[in-house]
């Protein structure tokens, strides 16, 4: 009976990694490959916004918001991935790239950042950080762009 159940848990742990794995699968620049063609999704942002207004307050530098699916009625579906880009001042690049991904209603935040053009991204922060400011956007879904 212990070898049984000894038997299940590995297989529960070993398949637990692979998803784990799996979902964790980055791109050649270091992003998440569900971010994939994130530069051919709706802009929802009128225009590029700075360092003021209501939007300024977390990054710093010229930031976009895309989004790779429409909401429906007041919320966005399960799937939906948000990119904010941010080009810090002084540069001409993407240095900042922060991510929502909505999975069981549930918004998943990380934010990656890299030093140069030519540079791979690396995490920066992740989880409650990001989200104990997007508490503020609550009735908006967590997001921030109205659109």
């Amino acid at each position: 009976m212990r070898a049984k159940l000894l038997a299940i848990v590995a297989i529960v742990a070993f398949a637990s990694a692979v998803v784990v794995v799996a979902s964790a699968r980055t791109t050649a620049n270091g992003l998440p490959s569900y971010t994939d063609g994130w530069q051919k999704w709706p802009r929802i942002n009128k225009k590029p916004f700075r360092d003021t207004g209501p939007l300024s307050s977390a990054h710093t530098g010229v930031k976009n918001v895309y989004a790779s699916k429409r909401k429906v009625g007041p919320k966005y579906p399960n799937g939906t991935v948000i990119v904010k880009t941010i080009v810090k001042p002084g540069t001409k690049y993407v240095g900042q790239f922060a991510v929502m991904r909505k999975a069981n209603g549930r918004w998943r935040f990380i934010e990656y950042e890299r030093s140069s053009a030519s540079a791979r991204y690396s995490l920066l922060a992740q989880g409650s950080l990001c989200q104990s400011c997007h508490m503020m956007a609550k009735s908006n879904d967590l997001v921030f762009t109205k659109k």
